[in-house]
């Protein structure tokens, strides 16, 4: 695992977002959105995912937060590895803990990510044990949601999250996307859900609904 890029603020540090980026990707993948995304006072950061095997992509070794061993109804069992999710989602938290000592208050904390990485913002969010300001899954989905109540920490049960997903989504189904809403809605989370006519990609109205809601939770 490789140092995370970041971008610092143009003006004095009063918030800090923390952006994963999606399975054999890396940090450079998003790292244009403080462009996009004017928030001047923010610093934000770009952790790179583990390079691990991933069975569903041969074994092959590459930047990722978890382990996928099979495509979404191929198989029984656990898909995703909690072993290796826990693991990066202690990096998250990690690199949380270093924006806090920096003087960042953590309510003034976000965590934004694309598929894995919407993944663990979710997963490492809801368990975090001091209150955020939020949390975005861009075209991800709930982690293990069998056991997500019990291993949710009380203190981000009010925490505004934001999902959006392509309706087209060929690698992550829209539905993932809706199920994950539903589930956290029906159990007292407090969800956004945005919908747009793309893949398993970004686009720019995608984009400037993020900074609306960034801008939702922070000024």
């Amino acid at each position: 695992m490789t140092d995370p890029l970041v971008v610092e603020p143009s003006t004095s540090h009063d918030a800090s977002i923390i952006w994963m980026h999606g399975l054999g990707a890396s940090a450079y993948d998003f790292v244009d959105m403080p462009r996009l995304i004017s928030r001047p006072g923010t610093r934000w950061i770009f952790p790179n995912a583990p390079v691990r095997p991933v069975t569903l992509n041969n074994g092959w070794k590459m930047p990722s937060w978890f382990d996928i061993r099979y495509l979404a109804g191929q198989s029984e069992g656990e898909r995703e590895c909690p072993i290796e999710a826990q693991e990066s989602s202690e990096i998250i938290a990690e690199i949380i803990e270093s924006e806090h000592n920096r003087g960042i208050p953590y309510d003034r904390i976000v965590l934004v990510g694309f598929s894995q990485g919407g993944a663990m913002s979710l997963f490492t969010g809801c368990r975090f044990p001091h209150r955020i300001a939020g949390m975005v899954c861009l075209s991800g989905y709930l982690l293990f949601p069998e056991q997500h109540i019990q291993s949710s920490s009380d203190a981000n049960r009010e925490a505004r999250i934001l999902l959006c997903h392509g309706i087209r989504d060929d690698m992550v189904p829209f539905t993932a996307g809706e199920q994950s809403v539903a589930f956290l809605r029906e159990h007292g989370w407090s969800v956004e859900f945005e919908s747009y006519p793309m893949f398993h990609e970004v686009c720019m109205p995608e984009i400037n609904r993020v900074g609306e809601f960034l801008a939702s939770i922070l000024d």
